[in-house]
């Protein structure tokens, strides 16, 4: 009985992590970590990417879903393609930044400055999302969204 509850134990936690998908890169992380920007295609999926800095960087399809990006400047960077798929964006600074066919499904943008930023192709936005964030009049939404405006 014991060996059937392990077996079972053992299957649920692979099930699990398949789910999850692959880790994310240690040396992409820490390639952010060290104060490089570019990191195009590179696999952050849950990383913890708090009070990093990516400005203006090249992360075109990168995948960020499940990242902890609080506080993470972003502006001005390239992520046309990426994923943010359940990121926590919470602070996040996105101004000006490129997110053509991003995927932010399920993300928390919660006070994530959006200003100046076209999200008009972007993937998976909601109402409430933009709700939570701040953007400005020259920040652009996908149709039937509104922006929020913050001073």
């Amino acid at each position: 009985m014991l060996r059937f509850a392990f077996a079972v134990l053992a299957l649920s936690a692979f099930a699990a992590s398949a789910q999850a998908g692959p880790a994310a890169d240690p040396a992409a992380i820490a390639s952010i970590a060290a104060g490089k920007h570019d990191c195009p295609h590179c696999n952050l999926a849950g990383a913890d990417l708090t009070n990093q800095c990516v400005k203006q960087g090249n992360l075109e399809g990168a995948d960020f879903d499940g990242a902890r990006a609080v506080l993470m400047c972003m502006s001005f960077a390239d992520f046309r393609g990426a994923t943010f798929r359940g990121a926590d964006l919470a602070g996040a600074n996105l101004a000006h930044a490129i997110l053509d066919g991003a995927d932010l499904t399920g993300a928390d943008l919660t006070i994530t400055s959006i200003k100046g930023t076209d999200l008009t192709h972007a993937i998976g936005l909601t109402q409430r999302q933009l709700d939570e964030a701040c953007g400005d009049a020259d920040t652009k939404a996908p149709a039937g969204l509104q922006v929020k405006t913050c001073s």
